[in-house]
């Protein structure tokens, strides 16, 4: 029976951890949870913002937000690209309560910068640059 309790225990342990999705492996955003910066203009930069797959805050979606401007709801092991001027920006994200976190984004002309949002199963969430 203490055997059994233990496998059970580390299965929901393992459950609860989110995986790191690579944007190019992640499910895009639907349209009608993508909000503003989906036009590319010349001399755009890219952003590109994915969330992790995992059962933790699987039930809610991550607002995304660029320079204070709601831009999306992100899903879980979904992804999410957006076109923004060179420069400084600002890149949001809040999940079931989490609080908002912010990141800075310093991105030139034609480059591509990506972020990843994980949640570990303290339901806490981040906002860090990724290379995936």
């Amino acid at each position: 029976m203490k055997f059994i309790s233990t496998v059970i225990a580390l299965m929901l342990l393992t459950a609860c951890a989110t995986t790191p999705v690579p944007s190019g492996k992640a499910d895009p955003v639907p349209s009608s949870r993508l909000f503003a910066y989906q036009k590319p203009a010349s001399g755009d930069a890219v952003l590109i913002v994915t969330r992790d797959s995992g059962f933790v805050g699987g039930g809610c979606n991550t607002s995304v937000s660029i320079d204070g401007r709601k831009a999306a709801e992100i899903g879980s092991g979904e992804t999410a690209k957006f076109y923004v001027s060179a420069g400084e920006h600002i890149v949001g994200a809040s999940s079931c309560g989490s609080g908002l976190k912010e990141r800075e984004a310093n991105i030139k002309a034609g480059a591509t910068k990506k972020f990843r949002i994980s949640i570990d199963s303290s339901m806490s969430m981040d906002l860090s640059p990724t290379m995936q």
